[in-house]
Parts: C-alpha cells; sequence; structure tokens
C-alpha cells in the first residue's frame, strides 16, 4: 500500500502531470495526421527523454501511445483518412456517420470509446498483468491463424446482399498481400523483376490510397466543390449521454475484452485489434447490414478494442521485457535510456516506477478525453474549407505522410495504385472495407498457417483441434453459414413478394 501512494504522490506532481498532458496531446495530433502515428512519435521523443527522471520520461512515451492511437479516428470520421492504421475500421462506419451531418456524434463515440477501452486496458493491466502475460504465451500459430480467420469472416457480413462483391474485394486484399518476398523461403512473389515490390505492399500507404485518393478521385468527377460551394458545415463535438452509453455497453465491453486480450499477444498490435472488434461487433450485431452505413455500434466497436490493445500491449513489455506492439518495442528504447531493463526483476528493483507507469497511464486516458475534444475541434475547422481546396491538401498531405513511413518512394506509388482501385471500387460499388481487412490479415493468416503446419508435421488434426483455437474456428465457421443462410433466407422472401 505504501508503494501506491508513493507513486501516486510521484504521478500527481505538476511537472508529471504536464508531460502526461504533453504527451497525450502530441500523440493525438500525429494520429490524425496520415503517415505519423504513435511509433515515430515515441521513436523521436526518446532523446528528450534522457534528461529526464525515468518516471517523467516513461509516463511521456506512455502517454504519447495512447494519444496516438485515438488520434487516427479523427480524420478517419471527418475526411475517410485514417491517421493511423488501426483506425482503418472506425472509418467505415464512422465516416458515413460524418457524410449524413453527424460528425459530431461520431467524433463522440470515438473519443468515449476511446478513453474506456484504455481505461479498462489499465485496469486490467495494473491487477492481472503477470497471469494475463503467462495466458498470452501460451498462444501458438494455430491460434493466431484462427484469430484471423475469425476476423476475415466479417468480409461475409460486409458485403450485405452484394456478398460476392466483398468476397471478390477480400481476394484482392488477400492477393495483395502476397506481393514482396515470402517470409519463409525468402523467394520472390509477384514483384514481376522490380526491386521496388521485394518488401511488399505496406498496408499504410495502401489504406491512405484506398480511402483517401479513392474518395478524392470519385469527388473530383462529381464536380463537388468546383462551382464555388463551400462545404458550411458546424461539427460540434458531441459526446454521448449515458443513456446511448448504455446501449453500448455490451459492444464496448466485449471489445475492451477482445482489444486487451489481442494486445497482450506479443506481434499482433492494435490494427488487428481494431478490426476483431469490428468483426466481432458485426457478428454479434441483431442487424449486421446496418454496418457501413454510419451507425454508432461501428465506431464503438473498433475504437475500444484499439485503445484496450494500447495497455494489453504493455502487458508483456513490463512482466517479460517482450514488446507487444511496435510502440511498446520503441518504448523499450526509453528503458534502456535510463538503464532500466523491462521483464519481472523492474517489479522487484523499481515496484514504485512500475506502478507510477501504471497510474501515468490511467490519468492519460482521462487527459484524452479533453486533448481529443480539442484537437477533434481544430481538424473539424477543415470541413469548412471548399473542397476544390481541401481536396489536393488532403492530397499532398497523403503523400507525404505515405513516403515519411519510410523514405521511400514506392510507397507513394503503392499509395496512388491503391487509390485509383479504390476509386474503381467506389465507381462499380465495390465495398473498400474487405480489400483492406484481407491486406491486413493476409500476412497473419498465411505465416501462422504454415508455420503451424510446420510445427504438427503438416497433420491438420493436431493443428484444427487444438481446444482455443478449434473453439475460435468452429465460431468463425458457423458465423460465415448463418450469413449465408441470412442472405439466401432475404433473397427467397423477396421472391416470394415478387411473385405474389
Amino acid at each position: 500500500m505504501d508503494i501506491w501512494i508513493s507513486a501516486l504522490q510521484t504521478v500527481f506532481q505538476p511537472t508529471m502531470l504536464f508531460f502526461i498532458l504533453l504527451g497525450v496531446m502530441i500523440g493525438t495530433v500525429l494520429g490524425a495526421i496520415p503517415g505519423l502515428n504513435s511509433t515515430m512519435g515515441t521513436a523521436l521523443l526518446i532523446p528528450f527523454t534522457f534528461a529526464m527522471e525515468p518516471a517523467n520520461g516513461l509516463a511521456l512515451l506512455a502517454a504519447v501511445y495512447c494519444g496516438g492511437t485515438f488520434g487516427g479516428s479523427i480524420s478517419a470520421i471527418l475526411f475517410n483518412v485514417p491517421g493511423a492504421p488501426e483506425a482503418a475500421a472506425t472509418g467505415f462506419d464512422g465516416y458515413p456517420m460524418a457524410q449524413k451531418g453527424k460528425a459530431g456524434e461520431a467524433l463522440g463515440y470515438a473519443i468515449m470509446s476511446s478513453v474506456l477501452g484504455g481505461l479498462f486496458s489499465v485496469l486490467v493491466m495494473t491487477l492481472v498483468s503477470p497471469q494475463l502475460a503467462k495466458v498470452g504465451l501460451t498462444f501458438s500459430q494455430p491460434e493466431y491463424f484462427a484469430l484471423a480467420v475469425a476476423a476475415l469472416t466479417l468480409i461475409s457480413s460486409l458485403g450485405g446482399a452484394g456478398m460476392g462483391k466483398a468476397f471478390i474485394a477480400g481476394l484482392i486484399g488477400l492477393f495483395l498481400a502476397t506481393i514482396g518476398i515470402d517470409e519463409m523461403t525468402a523467394a520472390d512473389r509477384f514483384t514481376f523483376g522490380t526491386k521496388a515490390l521485394m518488401g511488399g505492399v505496406n498496408f499504410i500507404p495502401a489504406i491512405i490510397g484506398a480511402f483517401a485518393i479513392g474518395e478524392i478521385l470519385a469527388k473530383a468527377e462529381e464536380g463537388k466543390g468546383l462551382s464555388g460551394e463551400h462545404l458550411n458545415i458546424k461539427v460540434s463535438t458531441k459526446l454521448p449521454k449515458i443513456a446511448e452509453l448504455l446501449r453500448l455497453k455490451w459492444t464496448i465491453l466485449r471489445s475492451a475484452v477482445i482489444g486487451t486480450a489481442i494486445g497482450i499477444l506479443p506481434g499482433v498490435g492494435a490494427t488487428t485489434a481494431a478490426f476483431i472488434g469490428y468483426s466481432e461487433t458485426v457478428r454479434w450485431s441483431k442487424h449486421p447490414e446496418k454496418f457501413g452505413t454510419g451507425v454508432p455500434e461501428g465506431i464503438s466497436g473498433p475504437e475500444t478494442a484499439n485503445n484496450a490493445a494500447t495497455g494489453g500491449a504493455m502487458v508483456p513489455l513490463l512482466t517479460l521485457g517482450i514488446p507487444g506492439s511496435a510502440t511498446t518495442a520503441v518504448i523499450i528504447g526509453g528503458f534502456l535510456v535510463h538503464g532500466l531493463q523491462p521483464g519481472p526483476m523492474l517489479f522487484i528493483n523499481q515496484p514504485k516506477l512500475m506502478y507510477s507507469i501504471f497510474i501515468a497511464m490511467f490519468v492519460a486516458n482521462i487527459f484524452m478525453l479533453f486533448a481529443g475534444l480539442f484537437v477533434a475541434k481544430l481538424f473539424a475547422n477543415f470541413r469548412k474549407v471548399r473542397y476544390s481546396i481541401l481536396g489536393p491538401i488532403i492530397f499532398v498531405f497523403a503523400a507525404i505522410g505515405s513516403f515519411g513511413i519510410r523514405n521511400d518512394m514506392t510507397d507513394v506509388w503503392i499509395m496512388f495504385a491503391c487509390g485509383l482501385l479504390g476509386y474503381f471500387f467506389k465507381k462499380f460499388k465495390y465495398p473498400i472495407a474487405p480489400m483492406i481487412i484481407g491486406l491486413v490479415l493476409g500476412p497473419l493468416t498465411e505465416v501462422s498457417l504454415r508455420k503451424g503446419m510446420f510445427m504438427t508435421d503438416y497433420a491438420w488434426g493436431p493443428f484444427l483441434m487444438r481446444p482455443i483455437a478449434g473453439t475460435i474456428l468452429v465460431i468463425a465457421v458457423g458465423s460465415v453459414l448463418w450469413n449465408l443462410y441470412s442472405v439466401f433466407i432475404k433473397k427467397g422472401k423477396a421472391s416470394l413478394e415478387e411473385v405474389e
């Protein structure tokens, strides 16, 4: 108890509170700008933490991580340009809601869901870190494969009546995920003899291209904004009422559990958590056909999950010294700068520091509520700009963001190519979301399948009959069959009505 009191006194000093608020603001702004993210922000800030007290420096980095994970949803909702890959799923329903004139409500749902998801994961991280880390380490390749397949089954729900188009879009995404050097054999695949494609299709510029560039080209064809009309839209962020949150309680709780659990799994990350959170929200909904049209559940599901993954990802880092995501891998550098080695010995040698980090992340998620409102209002002002001006500005930022990921022009060309693909998808009424899901989850699905089969000496029984993996796969297959049945039932009813 004395350690908790000492940690509370450390965190609630004005200096540390300032660094936590600063970190959340920096992370939220970086997350909202396409191509920038919390990983980049933490990497840039590590040298500045060298002169700080370890607790202050690590609290700053953890706050950037929390803010950056949420920030991507702002641009995803307002402009259909995910600022970070983990916000791509948020745009599926966030942007359609904004197009209905409910951008403020959409931002409100995103902010509250992010805060609640983050607080839940930090609470879990604080109470049961060592035990959860051990559970996460029991997951092997078959379990990763089952999780990926469960998320991919979302494709069967996103197409609605046009399920065939959704499957085609998903297959295109899975194909794009195979481009580059094979991770297991080092063989070139679909590179067409060019070195540029050997690194594969980076999904961040692909997401930016498919959503942002595709949207810009579609609006250019419509002639929107060229007539001199202004988008005279006043966006005022509106937090949901308690009654509205209670209506979403099961969505938020389910996604918080999913996000925390996914975050604990080393190397999986918030992007996968967001897509699985979204897929389970659709799966449990009584009206899955409404998703993609702008429903609150479609925002709360992925936003709760991806922010819950931040606390989850810190669990293996702090307890075992194993990074749970790309950003936590960078945060390890912050520990090393101060001569600290993450792992179980830190709880013995530096208990006050560990509990200070727990409390700092809790405070950071509360500050995120205010930072989110401020940054969302700032970015919302851009919606008042005529689209003939705003479109090229988004285009330039998208290109700069895509180039800045690896300082490689190949990523810019990937952005352009996926932008054209996104434009044709919109033109011919193909859903973009299944393609992105296939691209993001394709590598995890393929690699976990091949490595898992290698583990079991290519025997399907031991691979599929593992308790956790088998259960997840049965649920996934059942979900697809139910969606197919539902579609055929609706078609049958429609045919009967026409006959009558």
